[in-house]
């Protein structure tokens, strides 16, 4: 007998798929009377319908991510065009205000220039040299210009400097060096604005800082005096603002006092001045 059912076992389930057929034919047949599906055949469908569903379903989600990513393709390529314009924008903005705030200067610059009774020509600052033993800033005025050794340079503050015509500072046709009042080789003929006192100016290196030498023995200063040019060189019209006291010195020793005066030029952003051309006459 188990010789029999080995050799046809190959056929079983062939036979038991036949079976199940017959037996769905029959329920199906069954229900058709009815005129409506059986719920054997409908769970059928049902599955028979779930990988075609599923399919769908997969499809359509991968349609969907397609697309969303094209769109976020799109969407950071628009962000960065908005940012290289925005970029483009803040860089306008910037040179805008950096025009108005020249324009302000050059305002006022002009309006110091007419007050004065003085032939000037403005001038920009285009280099510095602020290193250790020389103070000098160059300008873009040169002898086309009419500039010469030995010319004031002046500023709505106060008194910067003179021109310098040297050995590796020499005037061009179209640039200017500018010796600094504040170098330690420059000297100033000066008087005291409240006592009238003479004195001489004379650079310590510092942006921030002169000297006031060969005081009168019994002078009295005070901090804040005012300290401008006397007008006794040919060099520096008289008036003009130089600094203010900050500080009295003294030393037995000394046959004067000495003063510490405060520039009135802001040196660190001095960008435009004036060169004296004309009579120093005020």
């Amino acid at each position: 007998m188990s010789s029999i059912f080995s050799r046809f076992r190959h056929l079983l389930v062939p036979l038991i798929l036949w079976l199940f057929s017959l037996i769905l034919l029959s329920v199906q047949s069954y229900q058709g009377a009815k005129q409506s599906p059986s719920i054997f055949s409908r769970v059928v469908m049902e599955l028979a319908g779930a990988p075609a569903r599923a399919y769908s379903y997969l499809s359509s989600k991968a349609r969907q991510l397609w697309k969303r990513y094209f769109y976020l393709v799109g969407l950071e390529e628009k962000n960065l065009l908005l940012q290289k314009k925005l970029a483009m924008l803040e860089m306008e903005n910037q040179m805008l205000r950096e025009q108005a705030l020249e324009n302000l200067r050059l305002k006022r610059l002009l309006e110091f220039k007419n007050h004065l009774d003085l032939q000037t020509i403005p001038a920009k600052i285009i280099g510095w040299d602020f290193s250790r033993f020389a103070k000098t800033l160059l300008i873009d005025k040169g002898k086309k210009d009419g500039i010469k050794k030995g010319q004031a340079v002046i500023c709505p503050q106060g008194l910067v400097g003179q021109i310098i015509d040297e050995p590796g500072r020499s005037i061009s046709l179209s640039q200017a060096p500018v010796l600094l009042i504040t170098d330690p080789t420059s000297r100033v003929s000066v008087i005291v604005q409240r006592t009238r006192d003479r004195a001489i100016i004379q650079g310590t290196g510092k942006t921030d800082q002169l000297l006031l030498k060969y005081l009168p023995p019994e002078i009295k200063l005070e901090k804040g005096d005012r300290i401008i040019t006397s007008g006794l060189s040919q060099i520096f019209p008289p008036g003009i603002l130089v600094g203010t006291i900050e500080k009295i010195e003294t030393n037995p020793f000394w046959v004067s006092p000495r003063g510490l005066v405060k520039p009135s030029v802001d040196f660190q952003h001095l960008e435009e001045v004036l060169v004296v051309v004309g009579e120093n006459q005020l």
